[in-house]
């Protein structure tokens, strides 16, 4: 599996994880469409259900410290939610590489 395959698997697992009550619409969305879209739940988790969002940081262990420099570090670059899905998304891409490297086929 290519390095952009291992991305989007990344970012699907994210959005299932994240978006656990929405249904997945891979097949018609881009990988930049669902990144959008996973930025703009986060953003709204921000402001509505902050302690959800934080169980989710955790649940995918991204650890708040981290979100909140990340946060403040590009905070004039991008929107909140945009800066929490990079992270996420890195954070699963770890572990899918992890897996893939430990996984006895």
């Amino acid at each position: 599996m290519k390095k952009d395959d291992d991305k989007f698997e990344a970012l699907l697992w994210s959005y299932k994880i994240v978006t656990s009550e929405k249904p997945v619409p891979i097949e018609k969305q881009t990988y930049e469409e669902l990144e959008s879209d996973l930025a703009k739940y986060l953003d709204n988790l921000l402001v509505r259900d902050y302690n959800k969002l934080i169980a989710i940081l955790y649940r995918i262990d991204v650890s708040q410290e981290k979100a909140v420099a990340a946060l403040a570090e590009n905070a004039s670059k991008e929107t909140s939610g945009q800066t929490l899905a990079r992270l996420i998304i890195a954070r699963q891409l770890e572990k899918v590489i992890t897996r893939k490297k430990y996984r006895k086929d």
